[in-house]
């Protein structure tokens, strides 16, 4: 029926007769003229198409970059002359030689394809596209955690470091930003989980420090700011509803951050949490509204109202506002900081919602719970008291020499690695170890053979035992020591010596503050969770992480009276 809609052709048309000579200004009598010129001579039409692609194309600065189309129609003449067009056929017989002709058919070769018009059109962020096929249609959320978005989100706020000395001095030093990696029910609205990153980004060790504090029920803080206390109602779901405690989810949405691609971190989602993984399309926030929400509520809320935020914006009102000037011992501690945002999250679950009806987070959670209770997927009762998601596995060679008298051992990262039970067996020189070590504290590790019997806990030697560091600092310490930055005497603690000489550098450097403070973060999460001696661990559980994990250990109190000395920034 196509043949009956008005003005509407079922095939194109194509010209047979020569083009004539246009002169007198008389117009017309061309048509289908650029089209005949293309089906003769297949490589000129095989050509402007390659143009086409190169005009969108990175140059990378090996060739001229041609994006002007006068440039293009002085080629294409070039190219008609050497496919052996004469002087009197088209284009070369009319007035313009085929210019608004040539024009027209590059155009809509560049508009065949939306991605290719809009990145020749110069657009920096191009929409995916749409997807009708069922495989790419997202699923609604049909209970609580069946579908989780978890992001990173720089705090719009300034922070400090407080270090104290021996002596009791008490010194100030300024960190970068502060991120927040958060984990949302999409159900329920409900923060399950969230943990703080220090550094310029975070990577797949902060990502499994933040999955393993939602996998682990939450326990209440020891808060050091008088008066803060969490709201009646809130709290978080593993804390104050028992059926969600060591709860896993089914599907986890991400961005496309690098950090979310590593391998460890794939491993550990899809291995021991068992769910699936969804990146969704680029440069597409809408597909995880909730948590961009989410962060821009608290960045209004929270960040925005505290002394020494940075706004939105450098010129953002709120920066003005709250610019503490050069005092900034007026700024949010690091300590303080871990107390307020874990108030802020725990009343955020306890905020009626407008989308749950008027209910909490918490309340919706409670009730799709008591009419679903098999919706929810718990960790296996094996597993809870080995989690460790921090852990990884490498597999090293027994070094030793019987010959030369020198005893079993294994290298890592520089520094040998021994026990008794090892040191002592001649035969397994020349053998091959699977060790798993926790990266925030790699001053032992835990040795495996390669049929799955365990060998024990192996030691880092003298002085490499002594103080508490990770996988990072240990790196960095000996680059400063091929760079001669850092020394340090038989007997000493390197870790000292670069505690030292970081903070020593704290003052000019703000990146030396972050390592400080950092390395001072996972001291004390030790501190509260301190690891336990592996038992015996088969093959098939030689993948999984070993490590326990206990409740929270009285703090020390502080001192009633310091001195403090603070660091400015010019």
């Amino acid at each position: 029926m196509r043949a009956l809609i008005p003005y509407t052709h079922t095939r194109a048309y194509r010209r047979i007769a020569a083009v004539t000579h246009s002169h007198g200004g008389v117009k017309g009598g061309t048509s289908g003229a650029f089209t005949q010129l293309l089906l003769r001579y297949p490589e000129i039409a095989r050509w402007i198409e390659r143009k086409v692609d190169e005009r969108r194309r990175k140059n990378g600065g090996q060739r001229e970059v041609v994006r002007g189309l006068r440039r293009l129609h002085r080629d294409f003449l070039d190219q008609c002359r050497r496919a052996g067009v004469e002087a009197h056929d088209y284009p070369f017989n009319q007035e313009h030689l085929g210019e608004r002709s040539l024009v027209t058919h590059v155009r809509h070769l560049a508009n065949r394809h939306f991605d290719a018009a809009a990145q020749t059109a110069g657009a920096t962020q191009i929409a995916h596209a749409w997807e009708d096929a069922g495989e790419h249609v997202r699923k609604p959320a049909i209970g609580p955690f069946d579908v989780i978005e978890f992001d990173g989100h720089k705090i719009d706020l300034r922070v400090t470091l407080r270090v104290d000395d021996p002596l009791g001095f008490e010194t100030l030093f300024a960190l970068h930003r502060i991120w927040i990696l958060v984990l949302l029910d999409v159900a329920t609205r409900a923060v399950i989980g969230y943990s703080l990153a220090l550094g310029r980004e975070y990577n797949k060790d902060d990502i499994a420090e933040a999955l393993q504090a939602t996998l682990t029920p939450h326990t209440t803080r020891a808060l050091r700011i008088p008066g803060l206390r969490v709201r009646s109602g809130g709290g978080f779901p593993s804390e104050v509803i028992p059926e969600t405690a060591w709860a896993c989810w089914n599907t986890l949405r991400f961005d496309a951050a690098k950090a979310h691609f590593a391998k460890a971190t794939l491993e550990r989602l899809t291995g021991i949490v068992g769910c699936w993984t969804d990146n969704g399309p680029l440069c597409e926030k809408n597909e995880r509204a909730f948590i961009e929400r989410f962060f821009d509520q608290i960045a209004a809320h929270f960040a925005h109202r505290l002394p020494g935020t940075t706004g939105r914006a450098p010129q953002a009102v709120e920066r003005a506002l709250n610019d503490v000037g050069g005092n900034p011992s007026l700024l949010t501690t690091l300590d303080e900081l871990e107390d307020v945002v874990d108030v802020v999250l725990a009343d955020y679950n306890g905020e009626p919602h407008t989308g749950l009806g008027g209910r909490t987070p918490l309340e919706a959670m409670r009730f799709l719970i008591a009419r679903e209770s098999s919706l929810v997927r718990t960790l296996p009762a094996a597993r809870r008291g080995t989690l460790c998601l921090l852990q990884e596995a490498r597999v090293v060679t027994i070094r030793g020499s019987v010959k030369r008298g020198v005893r079993p051992h294994i290298n890592f990262e520089y520094v040998r690695y021994t026990s008794s039970i090892l040191s002592s067996n001649a035969s397994l020189i020349g053998q091959q170890l699977r060790i798993y070590f926790n990266v925030k504290d790699i001053r032992h590790v835990h040795a495996f053979l390669m049929d799955g019997s365990e060998l024990g806990v192996l030691t880092a030697v003298r002085p490499w035992c002594f103080s508490q560091h990770s996988l990072r600092v240990r790196q960095e310490i000996f680059r400063l020591i091929h760079q001669r930055k850092v020394t340090y005497r038989d007997g000493e603690d390197p870790v000292e010596a670069w505690f030292a000489y970081k903070k020593a550098e704290a003052g000019r450097h703000q990146r030396s503050a972050h390592d400080l403070a950092r390395m001072l973060t996972d001291r004390a999460k030790s501190h509260e969770n301190p690891p336990a001696v592996p038992g015996p661990m088969s093959q098939d559980a030689q993948s999984k992480p070993v490590a326990e994990d206990a409740g929270p250990q009285p703090r020390s109190p502080r001192p009633s009276i310091r001195l403090t000395r603070i660091f400015t920034f010019s």
